[in-house]
């Protein structure tokens, strides 16, 4: 029962640091504060040949992703009279595998999440509340380590061209709207904000971890 307990803290580490890292991740590509931050930080709006404004686009791309529909992508003009769809084919299958390697990376970030508090509820109500700190602990350095790693990876240009052509795979042309929106310097936001949501989320859970694990005083 030792040896299960203890390869179950050990899962408990892997499986905090995959939770969170994934989780902020997809959070992070679904909120619209992201995608409004890039547009008026790198005024990439300028270059896009139509009258859509970035919290306009911003709201239709999360609209997009965090949608159950199959309908393609899709971003309208408002020309008073007529609204014409600005989005080509080739935007449209680029968002919709993006959409799908998001929900994908949510499902494995919801697997973990459910991994994780499984083995944390069982060792708490076994009262393994030293292991559980120990092992948090652990845990912790582990997801620091991970945000990092996470960061610099996606900072270095040939890792990003290797996910793109791994999990996107298509060959944008130079007037793609979605590649002119979302290309560099997009991963610059994209880094900082999955950095502090992850940050946030591990301050978070340590408060709440510590909270009901530190030991009973004896003494005042």
């Amino acid at each position: 029962m030792r040896k299960v307990n203890y390869l179950l803290s050990g899962l408990l580490v892997v499986f905090m640091s995959l939770m969170i890292i994934l989780l902020s991740s997809n959070l992070v590509l679904r909120m619209s504060a992201t995608y409004v931050y890039h547009f008026n930080d790198s005024e990439v709006m300028y270059e896009v040949p139509y009258n859509v404004t970035g919290n306009e686009m911003a709201k239709e791309i999360t609209s997009y992703f965090s949608s159950f529909s199959s309908k393609p992508f899709q971003v309208y003009e408002d020309n008073r009279i007529f609204k014409d769809p600005i989005m080509e084919k080739e935007d449209q299958e680029v968002m919709k595998k993006a959409k799908k390697i998001l929900n994908i990376e949510l499902a494995a970030g919801l697997l973990s999440a459910a991994v994780f508090f499984g083995i944390y509820f069982y060792l708490f109500r076994m009262n393994y509340k030293k292991a559980l700190r120990n092992r948090y602990r652990a845990g912790i350095v582990l997801t620091l380590v991970l945000i990092i790693c996470h960061g610099v990876f996606v900072a270095i240009k040939s890792c990003r061209k290797f996910l793109y052509a791994e999990f996107i795979g298509m060959k944008l042309s130079k007037y793609s709207i979605v590649g002119t929106m979302l290309g560099d310097p997009f991963f610059k936001t994209y880094i900082m904000f999955a950095t502090l949501v992850a940050i946030v989320f591990l301050a978070v859970m340590t408060y709440v971890h510590y909270t009901i694990t530190k030991p009973e005083r004896i003494f005042y």
